[in-house]
């Protein structure tokens, strides 16, 4: 690869922009400009959830992998999710378009910078549950795996789930 020098007289803001560019190592550029990658080849995913709950609601995704040769995942908490690890969850309320979780214009949460490692088998499965705490209503949840396989950033994306969570019933003091 040739280089080339900028004498002072050529250093314009616009060369100074591209020269600072430039000295910027390709894989650096690469990854500070595009956002995740899609799922690595062979690899998808699958969100789980009862349809009808009384309580938080038990999310399990699991990420299947056809590759003939284990990957290594990497993930860290999320500020916006409750400083949960995965799955990464939307959840629109049915009916609408309105946006239950992550409330919006909320304050992210400051979370510890923990970072979970996990393998995903050779025609394996690994599964990443969390719980999370709903009004009663009906809602679709969006989930994904956000993070890294195999040192590079990915979204994993799973179909949607519709859930119903419906009230406590009152305990006690009932009629004789």
């Amino acid at each position: 690869m040739a280089s080339r020098t900028l004498t002072s007289a050529a250093l314009t803001p616009a060369a100074l922009t591209l020269a600072a560019f430039c000295a910027v190592p390709v894989q650096a550029q690469q990854t500070s400009t595009s956002g995740p990658a899609a799922a690595p080849a062979g690899v998808g995913a699958s969100l789980a959830a009862p349809r009808r709950v009384t309580g938080p609601v038990p999310l399990t995704l699991t990420l299947k992998s056809s590759r003939a040769a284990p990957l290594p995942l990497s993930l860290g908490r999320d500020n916006d999710q409750n400083c949960a690890f995965a799955p990464t969850v939307r959840v629109l309320r049915v009916g609408t378009r309105e946006v239950v979780f992550p409330v919006p214009g909320a304050e992210p949460r400051l979370c510890s910078q923990e970072l979970q490692a996990k393998t995903l088998p050779a025609r394996g499965r690994v599964a990443f549950t969390r719980p999370l705490d709903l009004p009663a209503g009906e809602y679709l949840i969006e989930g994904w795996f956000a993070g890294l396989a195999d040192g590079a950033r990915v979204k994993i994306p799973a179909r949607p789930v519709r859930v119903t969570v419906r009230s406590p019933r009152p305990s006690g003091g009932g009629v004789p």
